[in-house]
């Protein structure tokens, strides 16, 4: 018997199969419907067959029982029981029998029901101390396993509403199907035989929660990454158990764990999170651990290793694994979470850098003027030196404007230097002087690309936060303009930027003629690393984005207007 037929118990049921053997108690079944004529429980149609009086015969292996107690918890027609030969119990729809040493060799029940119906007769057998300390408790732990199994589902689908990290989906819907198959491995406790509709049902059930395993083991241990042959392993049992999916409800089972264990599949996926493990994935332990206890559960259930009943094993050992994953998933929220920081520290790093060539370039646009004017300077006291016309009058003019030239300098250094020191503390500001700053900064190298920058204000607003962030934004929105002005080699270029107060908001717009952004790409422009320019990081948008979002709790948009691509901040 295959062992994934008892994870979810579908497999042909007769009505004197027993939890997992319990030592082979019970040696033969029969059933007698005139006095003394016994025949095989196999001999007849439990499905279809009615009976109105008959007799069951037990046959019962002493030699199993030694010196054990066990019961018998026997679902059945309470009501119709006329006698039996051994004492029990009564509960509801159950009788209670015990058997040790002194129990007969054969039990015998005696049946006769108002009318004709479906035989209603399931066994279930469960050792001295199941019956004294565990089935007391029974609903107590059933529930704190249901309990734990639907919590670690809404945890996880929780966290994949805000993370849409697909782990957490596919771990979620695991949870769903093993709540699903511990409810139906209590209800198929009591039941005498299950329906064909209810076994192909089941066995799609145990398809499906299949596939997701695999997809959540693919997606924890990145295997596409880290083991990439046995990924795409993983990728051809999901092509396959599709495959068998789709043949189920012709053929009315699943054919292709009808020979195959689904065991050796969790065992492959441990091996999987070994080997991951093994090149250095933390996560792996606890991946590997979760495995493990439901292996071990499993293993255990079928050879009967330890004396409890497989209700039991698995009410205790699933919970358990549940808790491990979700653990897992937790640490593996915390990986990404720490990576993700990583990143945006490294984004941080490279938009300094970014604005460090940036100041560079617009120092060298400064300078290039007063340089050109100091070496005129030079020229003319050369000149006048070598004609013997250089008197102090002369050399004090030529020293005075050249000391100009380098005040020039030395207050766009100065310039410089403010407006790309980080500030620490908020400080109050007026917007349009925070748009000025940038303007300041960018308009020579402007004016030698001829492209007219033009600033209205309609309403100026004071705010609190920090300026020179927010002159960052306008630099980063003048600088691209340009930069895509220049390429496109516009007719007659010019940037406008307007400044207003609406519903309470600064509202600052950014517009240029350069004929707009491509519809393919508006929507991406603000995702990190994304550039349609060489040589570009593609961080400038994103931390825009972010100093709007995160430091002025503003948005930030970008569209297209008839002459060209607009950029607006609210705040």
């Amino acid at each position: 018997m295959p062992l994934a037929r008892i994870i979810i118990c579908i497999f042909i049921i007769n009505i004197f199969a027993y939890a997992n053997g319990r030592n082979n108690i019970i040696s033969g079944a029969y059933i007698a419907t005139d006095k003394g004529n016994y025949k095989n429980y196999k001999q007849y149609d439990l499905k279809n067959d009615y009976f109105k009086k008959f007799n069951v015969k037990l046959e019962i292996n002493k030699k199993a029982l030694k010196d054990k107690t066990y019961y018998f918890f026997i679902t059945t027609e309470v009501k119709s029981l006329i006698s039996s030969n051994v004492d029990y119990n009564k509960s509801l729809d159950k009788l209670i029998v015990k058997l040790d040493k002194n129990t007969p060799s054969n039990i015998y029940f005696s049946y006769e029901n108002k009318q004709e119906q479906l035989l209603n007769f399931k066994i279930l057998i469960f050792s001295e101390f199941e019956y004294q300390y565990m089935l007391e408790n029974k609903s107590i732990l059933y529930g704190i396993a249901y309990g734990i199994i639907f919590s670690a589902f809404l945890y996880n689908l929780v966290i994949f509403l805000n993370t849409r990290r697909k782990a957490f989906f596919y771990y979620s819907l695991m949870q769903v199907f093993l709540l699903v198959i511990l409810v139906d491995l209590v209800r198929f406790s009591t039941m005498t035989y299950r329906s064909s509709f209810e076994i192909m049902f089941l066995d799609i059930l145990e398809t499906l929660c299949l596939i997701v395993i695999i997809l959540f083991s693919k997606e924890i241990l990145n295997t596409k990454k880290n083991i990439p042959i046995m990924d795409k392993f993983l990728y051809g049992l999901i092509i396959i158990n599709l495959i068998d999916l789709f043949c189920i409800p012709f053929i009315g089972y699943s054919i292709l764990y009808e020979y195959i264990s689904r065991t050796l599949i969790i065992l492959f996926l441990m091996v999987a999170g070994i080997i991951t493990l093994y090149k250095g994935e933390k996560v792996a332990i606890f991946y590997i651990l979760g495995w493990s206890v439901l292996f071990v559960s499993l293993i255990v259930s079928e050879y009967n290793l330890i004396n409890i009943h497989e209700l039991f094993i698995f009410h205790i050992g699933f919970p358990i694994e549940s808790m491990i994953l979700s653990f897992a998933l937790g640490y593996k929220l915390k990986q990404s979470i720490h990576e993700n920081k990583e990143k945006e520290q490294l984004l941080v790093h490279q938009s300094k850098l970014a604005s460090m060539g940036e100041m560079i370039n617009n120092i060298a646009h400064q300078w290039r003027q007063p340089l050109t004017h100091l070496s005129f300077i030079n020229m003319d006291i050369q000149t006048a030196q070598d004609s013997k016309e250089l008197d102090k009058k002369y050399l004090d003019e030529k020293i005075n404007e050249s000391y100009e030239q380098i005040e020039f300098m030395s207050q766009t250094i100065d310039n410089f230097k403010d407006f790309y020191q980080p500030v620490k503390n908020k400080e109050l500001f007026f917007i349009s002087e925070a748009v000025n700053k940038a303007i300041n900064i960018i308009k020579p190298s402007l004016n030698n690309l001829d492209i007219k920058l033009n600033f209205v204000i309609f309403q100026d607003m004071k705010i609190e936060a920090f300026e020179n962030e927010y002159s960052q934004v306008v630099l980063n929105f003048i600088s691209n303009a340009k930069e895509v002005l220049h390429l496109r080699k516009i007719k007659n270029p010019k940037i406008d930027i307007y400044l207003e107060f609406t519903n309470n908001k600064s509202i600052l717009t950014v517009k240029d003629n350069a004929k707009g952004i491509s519809e393919d790409i508006i929507n991406k422009i603000f995702n990190p690393y994304f550039s349609t320019k060489n040589n570009s990081s593609g961080i400038g948008l994103y931390m825009s984005k972010i100093i709007v979002e995160s430091h002025f709790e503003g948005t930030i948009s970008a569209y297209n207007t008839k002459e060209g691509a607009c950029f607006k901040v609210e705040v």
